[in-house]
Order: C-alpha cells, then structure tokens, then sequence
C-alpha cells in the first residue's frame, strides 16, 4: 500500500516587534524662508522574518530510503552532453538483441527471388530466340513455298495452253495421264473429227486437290475461245510436271451410255462412268431380293436407266452398299464393270460385276 504523502509548508514566524522611530523635524532659515518644512524621511530597518521549513517528524514519516551525503549534496553537477547522447543507446544495446537470423532468411528471400527472374529473364529470351527463329524459318519456306507454286501454276498454265492447242492425238498424248493406256482411246474417240478442242482462252479457277489422302492433284476451270468452260483435273508427277486427266475431261465411256441401254449387247463387258443409287425393282431373273441387291443406273447427258444387281453374297455388292452409306444414301459417282447374261429376260437388268474405281478417275492405271 503506497505510503501517505505529506504536504510541506512554509510559515512566516516574527520574532520581535520593531517600534517605530520618531521623526525629527529640523527647521533652518532656508526653510522658514522657503516657507516649507524639510522632512527627513526616517530609513526603517528592513523587517526581516525569519521563516522555518515544517517538515514532517523522521520518526512519523519516512522521507526516502537512502538519505545522501552532504557532500553529495553540495557536489557540483558537471554533465557532458556528448557523453550523455552515446550514453542513450547503451541500454537498448544490453537489453535488445538484433534479429539477424531474420536478415538473413530476407536476404536469402531477395536472393532467390532475384535469381529467379534472372532464370526467367533467361528463359523467356531463349524462348524469343526460338520463336524469332522458328518464325524467320516459316517465313523462308513460306517464301520458298510461294516461289515453288508460282513456278508450278506456271507449268500448269503451260501444259494447258499447249494441250487445247493440240492438233493430233499423239500431241494430246504427251500432256494426258496414264498415256499408253489412255491414246488408244482417245484415237477412238477423236476419230473423224477435224478438230479436237479450241484454243485455251483463259484459266478461271485453279486449286489444289485431295485425292485418297493424295495432294499431288489440281482441278482447273477454263473458258475457251469459244466461251466453253471446261473442268480438268491435273497431277502433278514426281518429275515435277503435270498431267491433264483427259478421261475425266470428257467423261470417257466404251460406248453411247443411251445407245448401249436401247440395243443391249449381250455377253460383254463394259467399263461405265454411271451414278449409283439404292432401289428395289426386283423383276423377272432378279425377282428373289433375299438373293441380289438392287441400284439404278444413270448416266451423264443420257436419258436411260437400268438397273444394276449384285448378288448379296459377293464383294461388290458390299462395296456398292458401303459407298451408299458413306454418302448418306444419296447418288455416288463411279466406275463399274456391268455385263449383260445371254438370254437375260429382263429388260433394264444388268449385272454389276466390279466395282473399278469410287469415282470417275482412276487414281492407279486399273487392271487390263
């Protein structure tokens, strides 16, 4: 419990009565003269008090716990500012350790840090090194590409020129696919005409093709001197140069597709260009429809129709059944082998002996 504290005052004690003096008047004739009377002032003694410290009793109160020397108390007080002001830190330097081991986990935090964007800075630079390389590279052989399908639709340009320009069957022969198996047909195609084409006017369209995976094809559309546009389809060799597929120009068939439907040759074999699509006319030596599978059979520019039968158990009748499903039940354009029997009583039947080509063109030369 804190100890009391108690006021010190200081009391004013008198010890004597100081009786005033009487004062003196002395009168001279320069004062009578003046007519004013000469007071001296009587110089009273200062009244001093005495005045005494009231202290509490030692034995009532203690003062404080250690009472100092008076020699301390009279010592002078001699202090060095610059002392002092070094002297303030001195506490704090005893008492409060410095956390270095935090300093030292920040400093290996920066480090890290610092090195990481280092590796970054690094990474990113390697990766703008190759980026910049890759893009110079798609650059040069997009550039070499350019240079090389410019020079090709030139090439293509020039054996176009020079096919419609043709005279002969043996000049058309040199700009044709599959050229050996191809000019017998065109001698018989182009026998008794005096001319075979007019002269190319200009190209109107020109694109890459995509065969059966194969990108070595062209499809090109020209006008000719006499307005005719025509459609030629192109490969492009391993030598480099192009060929025209003439028998998809001008849809190549052993015979008049009309004339064959009317007259029916029977016992022979014909290659057909023909568009196939599903039926069910089932009649005569193809009534049984559990025994053959049933297509019709159109030509292009013709205005006849057969109808083709397969038997189910056969190949080609799932070849023909799987094209069909490929193109959602609508017509395919193909080439066929079709036979017409001896003695067959049907009149629009033939049978669909091999499926030869899923399109109008052959991709490889077909078996003889």
């Amino acid at each position: 419990m804190a100890r009391e504290e108690k006021q010190v005052r200081l009391r004013p004690v008198e010890d004597t009565v100081v009786e005033p003096s009487p004062v003196i008047r002395l009168e001279s004739k320069e004062t009578l003269q003046r007519g004013k009377p000469l007071r001296l002032d009587v110089v009273q003694e200062e009244v001093q008090s005495n005045r005494r410290l009231d202290v509490p009793v030692h034995e009532d109160f203690e003062i404080r716990t250690h009472q100092p020397g008076i020699d301390v108390l009279i010592e002078p007080l001699v202090t060095n500012p610059d002392e002092m002001e070094q002297d303030w830190g001195k506490p704090a330097a005893h008492h409060r350790n410095i956390p270095w081991g935090w300093f030292a986990l920040m400093g290996i935090l920066l480090a890290g840090s610092v090195m990481w964007s280092l590796k970054q800075v690094r990474e990113a630079d390697a990766i703008a090194d190759k980026l910049v390389h890759t893009t110079q590279s798609v650059l040069k052989n997009d550039a070499e590409e350019d240079l090389l399908a410019g020079k090709l639709i030139d090439r293509i340009e020039a054996v176009t020129r020079k096919f419609f320009k043709a005279t002969s069957t043996a000049e058309l022969a040199r700009h044709v696919r599959h050229s050996e198996r191809v000019k017998p047909l065109m001698d018989q195609y182009y026998a008794g005409k005096s001319a075979l084409h007019h002269p190319l006017l200009r190209t109107k369209l020109l694109q890459p093709l995509t065969l059966d995976s194969r990108a070595n094809f062209w499809m090109q559309s020209v006008e000719l001197q006499n307005h005719e546009t025509r459609n030629l389809i192109i490969e492009i060799t391993d030598s480099g140069e192009p060929k025209i597929d003439w028998e998809t120009l001008v849809c190549y068939q052993p015979m008049n597709w009309d004339q064959f439907a009317r007259s029916r040759p029977a016992g022979t074999s014909y290659d057909f260009r023909v568009y196939l699509e599903p039926d069910n006319f089932f009649s005569h030596e193809f009534a049984d429809s559990s025994r053959w599978n049933c297509f019709r059979l159109t030509a292009l520019d013709s205005e006849e129709t057969l109808f083709g039968y397969a038997k189910t158990d056969e190949a080609v009748a799932a070849d023909l059944l799987a094209l069909l499903n490929q193109s959602g039940g609508q017509r395919v354009s193909i080439i066929v082998r079709i036979n017409i029997p001896e003695g067959l009583q049907s009149r629009r039947g033939v049978v669909v002996e091999k499926l030869l080509s899923p399109r109008w063109i052959y991709l490889d030369p077909p078996e003889a």
